[in-house]
């Protein structure tokens, strides 16, 4: 046990020593890692090509507070976190300080304050005889789940490629059960017009910015900024202006 503790240390400092040779020349250029398939509504590529959403939203506040560029890169998430480690990227949207990384990834990882909560939900089919309401309640069942994702081990997982396809099987009956964020399931239920039930939050985490640790001079400016944008209101303009209609 104690070898393996020493090889993993060994390697996440070989990362980090190689990661500071692949910074961008320019200080005031930041590298987005964008994860596709984007989520509606919190981050995603409209027609038009721009990257919009929640999280590219609050980046983009704070950035302009700070005069600072963004370079969205768009990568599979699997491909986001290698170019991250090896420092190709100098930040990442929406991510849970909460969600355990690999020790790899956590020893180039800082986190900035909480910015939004995000609610983990359960959809399931309204002609089920019980209120899924509660995880536990589904012990030993066959749950959708987005491949990669967090699921306690108790549950059957069934994976699929995102919380879109989930709720579309659970709406036409191919499923009866799936996981993903609150937002993401209200959010598919009204735009469409799917036919489900969401149950209340089983978890709630809390959603930073992940900023690559040879980046952590910005950690403290971009946190005294989240923290004036929550207190002049703008962070709750920007959810409301996609999760609160017309």
């Amino acid at each position: 046990m104690k070898k393996n503790k020493i090889v993993v240390w060994l390697l996440s400092l070989a990362i980090l020593c190689t990661s500071s040779v692949v910074l961008s020349d320019d200080d005031n250029v930041i590298r987005v890692g964008m994860p596709v398939p984007g989520q509606q509504p919190f981050f995603w590529k409209n027609k038009a090509g721009e990257i919009t959403g929640i999280y590219p939203d609050t980046l983009r506040a704070v950035a302009t507070e700070l005069d600072l560029d963004l370079e969205f890169i768009p990568l599979s998430q699997a491909r986001l976190v290698r170019h991250f480690m090896i420092g190709e990227l100098d930040l990442e949207i929406g991510v849970s300080p909460q969600i355990k990384d690999p020790a790899a990834m956590a020893i180039v990882s800082k986190f900035s304050r909480p910015f939004g909560i995000a609610n983990e939900v359960i959809i399931y089919d309204p002609e089920l005889s019980f209120p899924a309401f509660i995880l536990k309640d589904l012990k030993g069942q066959k749950v959708a789940t987005v491949r990669g994702s967090v699921a306690p081990s108790y549950l059957v997982r069934e994976d699929f490629s995102s919380s879109r396809q989930i709720a579309l099987r659970v709406s036409r009956g191919w499923n009866q059960v799936g996981l993903m964020r609150e937002a993401l399931a209200m959010h598919y239920k009204s735009a469409l017009d799917l036919d489900y039930k969401v149950s209340l939050p089983y978890q709630s985490n809390p959603i930073s910015f992940r900023l690559h640790y040879q980046r952590r001079d910005l950690l403290i400016t971009i946190d005294e900024s989240l923290e004036r944008l929550e207190r002049e209101g703008i962070l709750e303009e920007i959810v409301c202006k996609y999760l609160c209609g017309n």
